[in-house]
């Protein structure tokens, strides 16, 4: 078994390795691979480590900086962690975590935190601090390791290519857009989608009962579909101001 940094030839392997070792998993969102590409193409993968058995690759694990709200710097989070599921069992992920951390020792790093099973990271250290807090996550869950000095005070946020959508959230939205009128939507309060994107303030309730998709808000989450949702409100309110196309389109 190798563990090495990853190199260019590696990224599609990562990709189909991170979508093989969610696939199956019923808390997944099918996202990670993803988040893995945001993070490189914003030049956030700190570390990005494939373990390599036989000349394959079977597994992956990425760190990148988290901001603190105290101004702790030289945090990172740890994830995704990536093992193709036939190699799963064999101590795979429990190396990569290892050999990260000694790298983010090495670095001078301060500290690590991540969003898992504390009865699977409490092994590498991991513990949960009531003053470290990352919002819309419950406490449980969120545990952090220090390499170096006290545990910060404060709100952790991970990198903005954790703000992923889901497949059904994003269909949901495409429905959303399709539908999108300036005096707003009636929506199925009760579909899974439409639930998480009110929760993530994308869709507001009117006083009426129909929502209005808030462009700004899907942005943080998706820069492509924030373009498309303000450019359908531009023109529907162009339509809205034009009596004669107002018409055509009645």
């Amino acid at each position: 078994m190798i563990i090495r940094h990853e190199k260019p030839s590696d990224i599609e392997t990562i990709t189909e390795v991170t979508k093989m070792a969610f696939k199956d998993k019923p808390i997944s969102q099918q996202i990670d691979h993803f988040i893995i590409s945001d993070l490189r193409a914003a030049d956030a993968l700190t570390i990005s480590l494939v373990t390599e058995i036989d000349g394959q690759v079977v597994g992956h694990i990425a760190f990148s900086p988290v901001t603190i709200s105290d101004g702790t710097t030289n945090w990172y989070g740890l994830g995704p962690v990536s093992v193709l599921p036939e190699f799963q069992g064999c101590r795979i992920g429990t190396t990569m975590v290892n050999n990260g951390l000694n790298i983010l020792k090495s670095m001078n790093g301060k500290g690590c935190a991540l969003i898992g099973l504390p009865i699977y990271y409490y092994r590498f250290g991991f513990i949960n601090y009531p003053q470290l807090i990352h919002e819309g996550v419950p406490q449980e869950i969120f545990v952090v390791k220090s390499l170096f000095g006290e545990v910060p005070t404060g709100t952790v946020e991970f990198h903005q290519a954790f703000k992923q959508l889901s497949l059904i959230e994003k269909d949901a939205i495409a429905d959303v857009i399709i539908d999108f009128e300036i005096a707003g939507v009636k929506i199925d309060k009760e579909n899974e989608g439409i639930e998480s994107v009110i929760e993530k303030g994308i869709l507001s309730e009117m006083p009426n009962g129909k929502f209005m998709l808030q462009p700004s808000a899907l942005a943080e989450y998706d820069s492509y579909f924030g373009k498309v949702a303000q450019f359908r409100a531009t023109e529907m309110s162009r339509v809205h101001k034009n009596p004669i196309m107002k018409a055509i389109n009645c």
